[in-house]
């Protein structure tokens, strides 16, 4: 039975992506989406994964292919000289088969691997969000969010220095409303990164810091929204319980400081 319910909300799912869904049904769907996190994050998934696969680049077709297939074609139409094709035309046909085949055969192969490249890359970015918020939520459970308690950026930065080969800069953005609480050292992927702590009003946001040009996805992970930028020296992806807007205002804010105050990484 709960094996049939989670064949259904899968089919469910995936035809409300498809938008295959009538009105009423397409409604009740998004009414769960609301209140239901496991489907929503599953949801965030599907889409992400979407938008890389449809992403892939095409392939160049080699100069003389089409040429080829028209002329291939072309013979296959060509009306026979009696009703019942000879043995050299029906040679001909089966060895227009089974090149036909072969050529699938090399695409479908090509086309596949593409595809299993780009699922294992989204998986891996996917496990490492979910491993930047399980760093948030191990911070929230704890005594206190952060190994360096310190408001002063001059203080935060320098214990990133001594800990870790690279160091991000750690912005005051109080005036926008993100208040710094200090940072701590989490373990992503086997590798120490930094993490800087803000307060937004009753909320507390993880900055994670990993290497430049890694793909996080922004999606919603066991309640917490996941968003992510890159410059040219870190990924940063912002972790917390406050809605995608303030999160996306806190990227412009942090962002922002970030430019009018460069500082050499250590």
């Amino acid at each position: 039975m709960i094996e049939s319910l989670r064949d259904n909300d899968e089919l469910l799912l995936t035809a409300y992506c498809d938008g295959e869904l009538d009105p009423a049904t397409e409604a009740e769907f998004e009414r769960r989406l609301q209140s239901d996190e496991a489907m929503k994050a599953r949801y965030s998934r599907l889409m992400s994964l979407r938008q890389a696969v449809r992403a892939l680049p095409l392939a160049d077709m080699p100069q003389d292919l089409q040429a080829r297939i028209q002329a291939r074609l072309k013979a296959e139409t060509e009306p026979s000289n009696s009703e019942r094709p000879n043995n050299v035309t029906v040679l001909r046909r089966r060895s227009w088969s089974f090149q036909a085949l072969a050529a699938s055969a090399v695409f479908g192969a090509v086309i596949s691997g593409s595809v299993l490249k780009t699922i294992d890359h989204f998986g891996q970015s996917d496990t490492v969000a979910s491993e930047v918020v399980a760093g948030h939520i191990r911070g929230l459970l704890a005594p206190q969010p952060f190994d360096i308690a310190s408001s002063d950026r001059h203080t935060v930065k320098p214990w990133f220095t001594s800990r870790l080969p690279e160091s991000p800069q750690v912005p005051d953005l109080a005036a926008r409303g993100f208040v710094l609480l200090g940072g701590r050292v989490d373990v992503i992927g086997h590798n120490p990164v930094a993490t800087i702590v803000y307060k937004h009003a009753a909320h507390t946001v993880s900055l994670t810091t990993l290497r430049a040009g890694q793909v996080v996805p922004d999606q919603t992970i066991a309640g917490y929204n996941v968003r992510s930028w890159s410059d040219g020296n870190f990924t940063y992806v912002a972790v917390g319980d406050l809605p995608s807007a303030d999160l996306a205002v806190f990227e412009s804010a942090f962002s922002a400081a970030e430019s009018a105050a460069p500082e050499i990484k250590q």
